[in-house]
């Protein structure tokens, strides 16, 4: 099974940078260095110095993860990682919400990875959520840097920019990217929500930040 789940890892196309595998948890130390591709790094980078407060980034979608999450137990995991803790940590929660995708399991790493590489981080927070319900139902912003959120099963995340009536839905398996108030240039121009959840439905969503 860990074999498996290597290779899902190794050949995962959501990577990001130049990056090696070598002390990420998984027991891998390649001779070169790997190419990470989880999104487009200049486009991170420009949004983070722009003045806009949301990045939506849509990406393909994963097979076979559905009938795992239908059956995964209502709750939350979150944990700091590191790059040493972050397959630990993935296996760990997805184990404690009774997931048991390998695909998932790679993809969760393979962005929390990003992540850290994107911002030059030693660790940041990952919290795994499958819910029935809406945890956040205002538009609002949170206190911290940045923070990346997807989801992989049910209805996504919703958001507004300021002075507009329009409510927009991420894309399912989309990247958003969130500006916080203790970022330098968050500047109030998009609010996000968690959506409502139909009745007898669940929603897995991930969220990493700093």
């Amino acid at each position: 099974m860990l074999n498996q789940f290597l290779l899902i890892f190794t050949r995962t196309q959501y990577v990001l940078g130049q990056s090696s595998l070598k002390g990420n948890g998984l027991g891998m130390e390649p001779e070169t260095f790997k190419p990470i591709t989880a999104w487009d790094a200049g486009v991170v980078t420009e949004f983070i110095a722009g003045d806009s407060d949301i990045l939506v980034q849509p990406r393909q979608s994963l097979n076979s993860i559905a009938p795992a999450i239908r059956t995964a137990r209502v709750s939350e995991y979150w944990s700091m990682v590191c790059p040493e803790s972050i397959a630990r940590e993935v296996r760990f929660g997805l184990g404690e919400l009774q997931i048991r995708s390998q695909v998932l399991a790679g993809d969760i790493v393979s962005l929390a990875t990003a992540f850290l590489d994107q911002f030059g981080l030693p660790q940041a927070k990952l919290r795994i959520e499958v819910t029935r319900s809406q945890s956040c139902p205002k538009f609002h912003c949170d206190y911290l840097n940045v923070r990346l959120v997807t989801t992989y099963f049910g209805p996504t995340t919703q958001y507004q920019y300021a002075g507009e009536d329009p409510v927009h839905e991420a894309p399912l398996y989309g990247l958003v990217f969130l500006k916080g108030h203790k970022h330098s240039t968050h500047r109030n121009t998009a609010f996000h929500r968690s959506p409502e959840v139909p009745i007898g439905e669940k929603r897995l969503c991930v969220a990493i930040d700093y």
